[in-house]
């Protein structure tokens, strides 16, 4: 104990002026969290939430560097100094420096943002359980792998430039659709705990410098190939219903009406399709594969920031046109030169769907000028906004805990007129990142456009006047989810130009 005190002394006497650095970043960063009022944040905020992350990590191999453990001629070898409280010395420093600061400002953030932080300890725990899982334990095993801090930084570098490789860069706005990853995550985690853990070992223990970097670069490896590979629907495979709906062509007219609702100019099929299911649903990812008799194959791709959708071959999404809750139709969506390749040919059309099984919460009623507690969401706000050219209504909800899906439909009784929205389905463009993992909220907002005078036209269905707003009611509905499962469907012989309406 004596030894290890002394360890953690010396590191605080040589390094605080770093340690304050880091504080400042967070007190900056808690600031501009406490004071956000969208669910996006602002430049400030992603980039802050970055910068400090890397701050961190940098912070934990100068500790360690403290007492380098790559080399032989290292000072503190020679001296009667055994490894347990020298590890223990580095993990005192990294939990006072790092996670007891982010706890703290963790509480500040619940507390001015109108929640009980002892409400939700176990949230605010778990938060820093899974950063020093996530960030904290892999940056000491990589500090205890190299031999200087430029070492350290130029690998820090290369991990994140590899992070922005395989996620595609930074995303201008969030994903519509969110999908499940805990699958992934944990997977994720896990593998890559496990190896700082034995790194950590096999250095302090026995100093196996070799055989320590061939587990931390298989570890790396494994985890950039699970990112890269480890598909999507794998999330919905893990626990899936052992009898997924049934999946089908239906018997219907082409629409006609449907060019001014799909497709960008771009060649669109609409596939009538039935899921046969008793429960209601979402679908978060549709994987379709089109073989041509010549034997070509023609993959769905995601669009992303390095996937433009002049780029891609084929999309595929569902597509509603009845208020039952369950897709309809299956939007195929060509580019060109793909669709060439297949106008003229009954192709066959295999797929998988993954399916999100939720039932109805409870509906909460909200003022249109306040906030209240919405069961199963959150606290949520609602006011209006004027920026000069446009005015609208809008709804922010957050949470501790991760925010559900949610339906809101404002309503006018008087005129019988209602409008409908998802949350956070309302989305401001802006450059730079967006993550905001070090913050304890969670978030979403929608928006109702107003309107002075209403005019009849395509979209003004969208559009509230703002007099019908004042005796308006907010009626909001979390969709709790209650499972998932995979479906496959396989469609033979399909000859895709009757069912063409758009690009023709």
């Amino acid at each position: 104990m004596r030894l290890m005190l002394h360890s953690f002394q010396k590191d605080v006497r040589r390094l605080w002026p770093a340690v304050v650095v880091t504080w400042v970043m967070l007190l900056e960063l808690a600031r501009t969290d406490r004071w956000r009022g969208d669910w996006i944040p602002s430049a400030v905020e992603g980039w802050m939430t970055m910068l400090l992350t890397m701050a961190w990590a940098c912070l934990v191999a100068l500790a360690i560097l403290e007492e380098p453990l790559v080399g032989d001629r290292n000072f503190w070898t020679t001296r009667p100094h055994r490894w347990p409280p020298l590890l223990f010395a580095k993990l005192l420093f990294v939990v006072l420096a790092i996670h007891l600061p982010s706890f703290l400002a963790d509480v500040y953030i619940l507390a001015s943002r109108g929640f009980s932080p002892a409400a939700f300890l176990g949230e605010l725990l778990g938060k820093q359980i899974l950063f020093f899982a996530a960030v904290t334990l892999p940056s000491l095993a990589l500090a205890s792998l190299v031999r200087s801090f430029t070492h350290f930084v130029i690998l820090v570098f290369t991990i994140a430039a590899g992070i922005l490789i395989l996620n595609g860069g930074f995303q201008n706005f969030p994903e519509f659709t969110s999908q499940r990853n805990d699958v992934r995550y944990a997977v994720l985690r896990i593998l890559l705990a496990a190896a700082a853990l034995a790194v950590i070992w096999m250095q302090y223990a026995h100093r196996r410098v070799i055989p320590a970097r061939v587990i931390a670069l298989a570890a790396g490896l494994a985890a950039a190939a699970l990112s890269t590979w480890l598909p999507a629907r794998a999330e919905y495979a893990v626990g899936s219903s052992p009898e997924p709906p049934r999946i089908a062509l239906r018997q219907a007219p082409l629409m006609q009406d449907a060019a001014q609702r799909t497709g960008r100019g771009q060649p669109t099929v609409l596939l009538p399709i039935a899921i046969d299911s008793g429960a209601r649903f979402h679908i978060p990812i549709i994987d379709v594969e089109i073989t041509v008799p010549d034997g070509t194959r023609i993959e769905a791709v995601h669009p992303s920031p390095n996937r433009h959708f002049d780029k891609i071959d084929l999309t595929a999404y569902p597509f509603f046109t009845s208020n039952s809750g369950s897709p309809d139709w299956l939007t195929l969506s060509f580019s060109r030169s793909a669709w060439e390749h297949v106008k003229n040919a009954r192709v066959h059309i295999t797929g998988t769907v993954a399916i999100e099984y939720y039932h109805p919460g409870r509906t909460t009623i909200l003022p249109t000028q306040g906030s209240g507690e919405v069961a199963d969401l959150g606290r949520c706000t609602t006011l209006t906004t004027d920026d000069g050219r446009t005015q609208a209504f809008k709804l922010e909800c957050e949470s501790p805990r991760e925010l559900p899906a949610a339906v809101m439909v404002l309503r006018h009784e008087a005129s019988g007129r209602e409008w409908k929205e998802r949350l956070s389905s309302s989305i401001t463009y802006m450059p730079g990142p967006h993550e905001t993992w070090l913050s304890p909220l969670h978030r979403g907002e929608s928006f109702f456009h107003l309107v002075d005078v209403m005019t009849p036209g395509p979209g003004s269905q969208w559009l509230v006047p703002a007099s019908d707003l004042p005796s308006a009611r907010l009626e909001i509905t979390p969709e709790i989810v209650t499972g998932h499962a995979l479906a496959r469907f396989d469609f033979p012989g399909v000859a895709l130009s009757t069912w063409l309406v758009h690009g023709r």
